[in-house]
């Protein structure tokens, strides 16, 4: 496992502190304690926000960044993981979840709403630097995984999108420059195939038809990459 809480802990801890006259701050971070070393990769965008959670967070005034573990049980674990456990399943792959943000906000026009103000912006850069310094531990070029991107916002923080490799280097948000690879079919960034999806759960997911192309496009990728 990857032990992202020893990676982020104290930088998210402090940027909190740095924005905490902010409303959206108001709430301790969350945040993925590790991820698996080899397999999928989810990436979303943030961690939501519960009317209990809120209660308990007030309750117990918890200001500093809260770390999960994914149990893995299928059964007890959070509805929103329910699609990740099936694409594992037909892709005989493990798989890890990893949020850019570390604010809580269910409201996903909310967290777009900080693009709207420079401080705004500016938080959000500074989380996906945090973040960045996982993705790149956890981006091999070496031992290539698949990374599966189920929310819009966070493709547009991830980097640039090219049909070849460009000569100047992106510096958009988390800056990555994904080239686009005829053979795998989708975006690679350093030998690593990444699928840019809808959301795989809730009211604007992925129809079933869709959700089986992309299964079947993983285990394409796959094979291609054992080859």
């Amino acid at each position: 496992m990857i032990d992202v809480e020893i990676l982020i802990q104290d930088k998210v801890n402090a940027l909190w502190k740095e924005f905490s006259e902010e409303e959206y701050c108001q709430f301790a971070p969350n945040s993925i304690a590790e991820i698996p070393d080899d397999g999928l990769v989810f990436i979303g965008i943030n961690p939501s926000l519960t009317d209990t959670v809120k209660e308990r967070l007030v309750k117990d005034n918890i200001t500093d960044c809260e770390f999960y573990k994914l149990s893995y049980d299928k059964n007890t674990n959070y509805r929103y993981f329910k699609k990740f456990f099936d694409v594992s399943e037909q892709t005989e792959l493990n798989w890890g979840h990893l949020d850019l943000l570390y604010n809580r906000e269910t409201n996903q026009k909310k967290v777009a709403g900080l693009l709207k103000t420079e401080r705004g912006k500016d938080f959000l850069y500074k989380q996906c630097m945090i973040t960045k310094i996982v993705l790149d531990r956890i981006i091999d070029e070496k031992n290539p995984r698949i990374f599966v991107v189920n929310n819009t916002l966070a493709r547009d923080l991830l980097g640039n999108y090219h049909t070849e490799k460009p000569k100047i280097k992106s510096t958009h948000w988390i800056g990555y420059d994904f080239i686009w690879n005829e053979d795998f079919g989708t975006y690679v960034y350093k030998n690593n195939a990444f699928f840019f999806t809808s959301m795989l759960t809730g009211q604007r997911a992925l129809d079933n038809g869709s959700f089986q192309r992309l299964i079947w496009h993983i285990n394409f990728v796959k094979n291609k990459q054992i080859e």
